[in-house]
């Protein structure tokens, strides 16, 4: 895709195919994202996941799976908590022979006991040989990339939503509200967010400070949604 974003519809009749395209600048200003369903079913959230999250796979993929906290997985590297939407948007008897309450109450938070940090030495999830055998084949599966998708656009439903709710309507305030909340969470994006006024853009400054990591995210928000 595009930064502009071309979505081509073709409609069959008697054999003909008739084919439209729609241009959707995603930069511009012009288009308001009014609801959660806005930013899902046109493709945004995906989008941001893919460009500004994972820069394009420079940073991170869907195929992933790493020691790093006990046990991160995929584009969005899902890890400790953020495990649990990952478990109830996939098949865990198929990966893990485990039902989806099982693996949330005992494989998402308690990947990391309290007081480890970094890669996983013995102590987390990656080091259960099961885990990371059957990560590994779901990453690799036909609908890993759709469920991956599906389970970030839902962890991330209430931090749009929110954005939303204070005027943030664009597709570059809406990757500037997931991209910080991917990182702070939710309610660090909001509080960030409330103590610059709500204004995405002082917001935005607020959050990168001088941090590489987060110099890196603006760049890409940037390059994909710029100011105008």
């Amino acid at each position: 895709m595009s930064n502009k974003g071309w979505i081509i519809l073709g409609v069959s009749i008697v054999g003909i195919t008739i084919v439209t395209i729609y241009l959707i600048n995603r930069n511009n200003k012009k288009m308001k994202i009014t609801s959660f369903q806005d930013a899902e079913s046109t493709g945004l959230v995906s989008e941001i996941l893919n460009k500004v999250i994972s820069r394009e796979g420079l940073s991170k993929k869907y195929t992933d799976v790493i020691a790093l906290d006990g046990g991160t997985v995929g584009i969005a590297h899902y890890a400790v908590g953020g495990l649990a939407e990952l478990y109830r948007n996939m098949d865990t008897m198929k990966y893990f022979g485990k039902t989806q309450q099982d693996m949330i109450a005992n494989y998402s938070n308690k990947c990391r006991p309290s007081g480890k940090s970094g890669n996983d030495t013995g102590w987390g999830c990656y080091s259960k040989g099961w885990w990371k055998e059957g990560f590994t084949k779901f990453v690799n599966s036909a609908d890993s990339k759709k469920l991956q998708d599906k389970a970030f656009a839902i962890g991330k439903k209430d931090t749009i939503e929110k954005a939303i709710s204070k005027g943030w309507i664009t597709p570059r305030q809406i990757a500037i509200a997931v991209g910080i909340a991917n990182s702070m969470g939710g309610g660090g994006f909001s509080s960030l967010a409330s103590k610059n006024e709500w204004d995405a853009e002082k917001t935005l400054k607020a959050y990168v400070g001088s941090n590489d990591h987060r110099k890196r995210r603006e760049e890409a928000i940037n390059k994909f949604y710029p100011k105008k």
